[in-house]
């Protein structure tokens, strides 16, 4: 039977919380934070459990020290404090789930069973450090509700990202619906995000924006920076209160949307040169995932490229150590895109050859 450590002072609680437990695990308590470190010592747990009511910079405190010197065993942060702040908090210090306080106990069930099963495989190829912890912070961000904004250059993966939040989300099962804000000309950006009544102008047809099709799912917005002000002020609306209204319409509607947002500026400083509302990148900013470019990930290459040949061509090409060799020299401005690219042109080049030689690598 697995242990389970509940840092927290009330021992009622605690009591309550074995009871439930008692026929799928061994629940130890601890009632001070200063002796956990010598629980998860002797006890072996396969999960912490760390109440934040203890004092908050304790319990931060207590989760980061658990997480930095064993990023195996998953730590649960629970809280009656549930603002987004020490929500995010407590993930950035390494808690791999959050629970509010007074607990729902199949709730904390639910959490120790996601915490002990061997994650999925994430949504990116590679197993560097670096874009494993990108899929570990993105797993942690796909359980809440909060606004994720997604950083990243051109071709890193950000709509991947926002897909695998989806997925991974308890608004699996509804739509997601992605919208690029760059996409559209600014006239037609308003209906394509809010919809339109019939004659709101010309050619206007009766139909729901992206807010309505994504309602209960996840609304992804790629480029959120391109958004021009109007459409900024709009935004900060509909995610403040849930209400729309279509061009041209006269009645409100109601939308319950997850917001993922993506941009490859820099919208602190953008912000701060008034071209964009500091108001609305306070609303989209709760969960930052920050995907690194490819030359900062040089070691995923080799798999990527070999991905990307497998699925263009089967199992028939491979590329030569000298090939491969060469791609991870390279700096790779586009990124994942510009990859697949190269991959692809070194396919048709090679012609028959089964062995992909590095004449045939040609980056632009």
């Amino acid at each position: 039977m697995k242990t389970i450590l509940d840092v927290e002072p009330d021992s009622r609680e605690a009591s309550a919380l074995a009871a439930v437990l008692a026929n799928e695990f061994h629940l130890v308590h601890c009632a001070e934070n200063h002796q956990a470190a010598d629980h998860v010592s002797s006890e072996k747990p396969a999960v912490v459990l760390v109440d934040l009511s203890l004092p908050l910079e304790s319990g931060l405190r207590l989760i980061s020290s658990i997480s930095g010197g064993n990023s195996a065993l998953p730590v649960i942060a629970m809280s009656r404090n549930v603002d987004p702040q020490t929500v995010v908090s407590a993930i950035r210090h390494g808690a791999s789930d959050f629970l509010s306080k007074p607990l729902n106990l199949e709730d904390v069930r639910a959490a120790i069973h996601r915490a002990i099963v061997p994650p999925s495989p994430g949504p990116f190829i590679g197993s560097s450090a670096a874009i494993l912890r990108v899929t570990d912070t993105l797993r942690k961000y796909a359980r809440h509700e909060y606004p994720v904004l997604i950083l990243g250059e051109s071709g890193t993966g950000k709509e991947l990202a926002a897909r695998a939040i989806h997925a991974l989300s308890p608004r699996l099962a509804m739509p997601f619906a992605p919208r690029n804000c760059a996409a559209f000309p600014e006239e037609l950006i308003e209906s394509e995000l809010f919809g339109s009544s019939r004659g709101a102008f010309t050619g206007a047809i009766e139909r729901p924006g992206a807010f309505e099709l994504a309602d209960g799912g996840t609304l992804f917005l790629d480029e959120i920076g391109e958004a021009c002000a109007a459409i900024q002020a709009k935004l900060l609306r509909v995610l403040e209160t849930g209400e729309l209204w279509r061009l041209g319409d006269r009645h409100m509607r109601k939308a319950d949307v997850r917001l993922v947002s993506a941009t490859s500026r820099n919208l602190k400083e953008a912000a701060d040169r008034g071209l964009f509302r500091h108001d609305l990148l306070y609303r989209i900013d709760t969960l930052v995932l920050e995907i690194p470019p490819l030359r900062d990930r040089r070691e995923d290459v080799p798999e990527l490229a070999a991905f990307f040949a497998r699925n263009a061509a089967g199992s028939r090409k491979r590329f030569s150590a000298f090939a491969l060799e060469r791609m991870v020299d390279e700096q790779w401005p586009g990124n994942i895109r510009q990859l697949k690219n190269v991959v692809h042109r070194a396919i048709v080049l090679s012609g028959e050859r089964e062995e992909i030689g590095e004449e045939f690598v040609v980056v632009y």
